[in-house]
């Protein structure tokens, strides 16, 4: 049995953070990064896509300030979002997709909610969408069980939340490029005993 840890990275208008993401049609994914990870945490197959953005003709410098991410990289590797899609829905297959939003919205399936709203932005229909689960949640809890005091954290943080980050070094990337993101949520996996 697998399952799949995934991130995105998406351009959002300076400012938007602090307005609460109000307004989807200036957020667009530009990176989807994602782990197919076996029932003893060993990865079996990894994806990373760089996605063309069509609404934001340059990427912002703040965003490539946070992420590492720049026009360049697009240039080399970037293709069309739909195309992006179609590479991860394969990579997914029937495993359940889980992704870090640390919120308390229960219903809130964090980066699923993304890929909704990018599939309404490109008018791609999918009546069969991966099952997107929020592992969050899983992390306060084990956080509230071993004594750590976390108020907030990014899924790229928690190597360094749990004194890990040593193992990302060699990845040459930084917290908020999606695949390091999600290199970070696994290590977390490993380091706070998940089972499925």
């Amino acid at each position: 049995m697998t399952f799949v840890i995934f991130d995105t990275e998406y351009i959002a208008d300076k400012g938007m953070k602090e307005e609460g993401f109000c307004g989807w049609q200036n957020r667009e994914v530009i990176q989807i990064a994602a782990l197919k990870v076996d029932n003893n945490l060993q990865v079996v197959d990894k994806l990373n896509i760089y996605i063309t953005p069509k609404l934001h003709k340059k990427i912002p410098q703040y965003f490539v300030d946070l992420t590492g991410i720049d026009d360049e990289i697009m240039l080399k590797n970037g293709m069309n979002f739909e195309d992006a899609y179609k590479v991860f829905k394969s990579f997914v297959g029937e495993d359940v997709c889980y992704s870090h939003g640390w919120n308390f919205d229960k219903e809130n399936d964090s980066d699923g909610v993304v890929m909704r709203e990018m599939l309404k932005i490109y008018n791609v229909i999918d009546e069969k969408q991966p099952d997107y689960k929020n592992i969050a949640y899983w992390f306060r809890d084990k956080y509230i069980e071993k004594g750590i005091k976390v108020e907030m954290q990014s899924s790229g943080e928690i190597a360094s939340i749990l004194g890990e980050e040593d193992e990302l070094k060699q990845l040459c990337l930084q917290v908020h490029n999606a695949y390091y993101d999600v290199c970070s949520i696994l290590i977390g996996l490993r380091k706070l005993g998940f089972t499925i």
